[in-house]
């Protein structure tokens, strides 16, 4: 048996599968610290059993070369080394090795840039799904939004609301969670109402006006005071960690409300 051929092709597999992993943990560590979103669910699960494989295929190419190299310090020891095996087993250094180290090492920002990239293209697919099954579920509803666009807080009107949410959100499982919003001022302050969201209401229980508060971020509030005090019917989306928003203002019988939409994706949707 030529041990130099199998020394020499086991020391080459196990350089790449080294390379591979150190890839993997790469693009694992950029995927979980930044929580991105690129992969189906069946492309992430492969992704992960791939280490098996990986972790696999290392582990044979370094038990064949050392059950090679001590093959080969047996035949020398007991003399019986074959005159055929004389190839010189010292390592050689490529002419080439300084071009591939500079592509290696520039092949990483590239991957990270891909990634992005991903992450990116998925949001932007997630942001028009959701925009698009707004515009059909508007239109599809004009009647029970109608009913709704008269805004006055009350235990009728609250479950009004969660009765039409309720129904919008059902049509579409890509609209998990449906809200509607509207503008309001509790003890003199101005706050943003929203109804529809999965809660309890007993008819026969006065209800608790600030239960019903939007808690937003400065951003959403200013955007919301804006689209309200104007005629603007600006849509906007915001993704964070897998976390998909769209907010979605409409004209409904002359009177201006804003959907809420949202959903959680634990993969990525690039390609669906």
């Amino acid at each position: 048996m030529n041990h130099d051929f199998l020394i020499r092709q086991t020391n080459r597999i196990a350089v790449y599968a080294t390379a591979a992993l150190i890839y993997w943990a790469f693009v694992f560590l950029l995927i979980t610290v930044f929580d991105l979103k690129i992969f189906r669910e069946r492309m992430t699960e492969t992704f992960v059993f791939s280490l098996l494989g990986i972790f696999a295929v290392l582990g044979g190419a370094i038990v064949l070369n050392v059950m090679s190299n001590l093959s080969k310090i047996s035949a020398a020891v007991s003399g019986k080394n074959l005159l055929s095996d004389t190839t010189d087993t010292k390592p050689t250094v490529s002419p080439s090795w300084r071009w591939q180290t500079i592509a290696a090492a520039l092949s990483f920002p590239l991957i990270a840039a891909a990634l992005f990239a991903g992450d990116l293209l998925s949001a932007e697919r997630k942001k028009d799904l959701l925009v698009s099954s707004a515009r059909k579920l508007v239109a599809e509803n004009q009647n029970g939004l109608a009913a709704l666009a008269d805004y006055q807080f009350g235990n009728e009107y609250v479950v009004k609301a969660y009765n039409t949410m309720d129904v919008i959100k059902k049509i579409d499982n890509r609209l998990p969670e449906v809200m509607i919003i509207f503008p309001d001022e509790i003890a003199g302050k101005k706050v943003f109402m929203a109804f529809g969201a999965n809660r309890y209401i007993d008819e026969n229980k006065p209800l608790d006006k600030s239960a019903f508060i939007y808690s937003a971020s400065q951003d959403e509030r200013e955007y919301l005071a804006g689209i309200f005090a104007s005629k603007e019917v600006t849509t906007k989306f915001h993704a964070e960690k897998g976390n998909y928003q769209l907010y979605f203002p409409t004209l409904v019988s002359g009177k201006k409300i804003v959907l809420y939409f949202s959903d959680r994706q634990r993969y990525g949707k690039f390609g669906s």
